[in-house]
């Protein structure tokens, strides 16, 4: 009996020590917490970004003071998500903007604003699920964000009508959630999609930051898997960028920074390698994680540029 009692008991504690480092794990990674948003104004210390830190500032801050209208809209499973939305000229395309991990719009669409705004586009600048104004408890790194950016789309085809051209553009975990999105139903006025620093897998991306934290990778996945599904409610091999590109129906312009150590560079030659639709990439040597459109702006622009003009119509 007191062999069964034992056991029992280590059974229990066992069961205790998962779940809890489950919840850990869901916390660090998945749960929605402002003490981990990113300021707009906070730029990462460090020297890929400390030569673009004040030009940076600047763009966010002509960003911030200029006038938007607040839209919302209603997620799939009922969640209120915010976005901004900035007049453009009459006939001008749109960008629906997707930022990244605990980031903001503001911040890593600060660049490409200011080229929107002298051509005269409309802008809608997202918070994604768990983000800023948007509800929701739970980032899923793309998983459910995905169906966002099919709503957001939606919502711009209604709003600007059908014969605006709207193109998606996101940055890191941004570019993931448009990558997923992109073999789903869209409106047709939807022409094309611009993927900064995207990563290919929501599991690759878990494990590539538990190894860049040095963390022991087993059994610090799996417990954190684990909490995605207890806590958040999905799988983080639900689906990734990688699977959704192979059924894409729209051009892709796959950009990468080839310095960048948050997501590795070889993951934009894996999503080129599997889309099925027409794809180009631009990847800038020098750029660490989303700062390309500032380390070489004028590759940037030309290749964004030539993207829009070549799927205008």
């Amino acid at each position: 009996m007191n062999a069964v009692k034992k056991a029992a008991a280590l059974a229990a504690s066992a069961a205790a020590l998962t779940l809890g480092g489950a919840w850990y794990g869901y916390d660090v990674a998945f749960r929605r917490s402002e003490k981990r948003q990113s300021p707009i104004r906070t730029i990462p210390s460090g020297e890929p970004y400390d030569p673009y830190r004040e030009q940076m500032l600047r763009n966010i801050d002509r960003l911030l003071e200029t006038p938007y209208e607040r839209v919302t809209v209603r997620s799939h499973d009922g969640l209120k998500l915010a976005g901004k939305y900035y007049e453009g000229a009459p006939g001008a395309p749109l960008m629906l903007f997707f930022h990244g991990y605990r980031s903001t719009a503001e911040r890593d669409g600060s660049g490409g604003f200011q080229l929107c705004r002298e051509k005269g586009w409309h802008i809608l600048m997202v918070d994604q699920r768990a983000h800023g104004e948007s509800e929701g408890g739970t980032i899923t790194f793309g998983v459910r964000e995905r169906y966002d950016c099919q709503t957001w789309a939606r919502y711009a085809a209604k709003r600007m009508g059908p014969e605006t051209p709207v193109f998606l553009w996101g940055v890191s975990m941004g570019a993931a959630t448009v990558l997923m999105a992109s073999d789903l139903s869209l409106p047709e006025n939807v022409r094309g999609i611009v993927a900064d620093c995207g990563y290919d897998t929501p599991a690759g991306i878990l494990k590539e930051t538990i190894r860049r934290w040095r963390w022991p990778e087993f059994p610090t996945y799996r417990l954190a898997a684990l909490g995605a599904r207890l806590f958040g409610g999905f799988r983080v091999t639900e689906t990734s960028a990688l699977a959704c590109v192979h059924h894409a129906r729209l051009p892709i312009l796959l950009v990468h920074g080839e310095d960048d150590h948050v997501v590795p560079c070889e993951m934009v030659y894996a999503l080129r390698d599997a889309c099925a639709s027409p794809v180009e990439v631009l990847t800038v040597p020098g750029a660490g994680h989303g700062i390309s459109w500032y380390v070489d702006m004028p590759a940037y622009q030309t290749a964004l540029l030539n993207f829009m003009e070549a799927h205008m119509n």
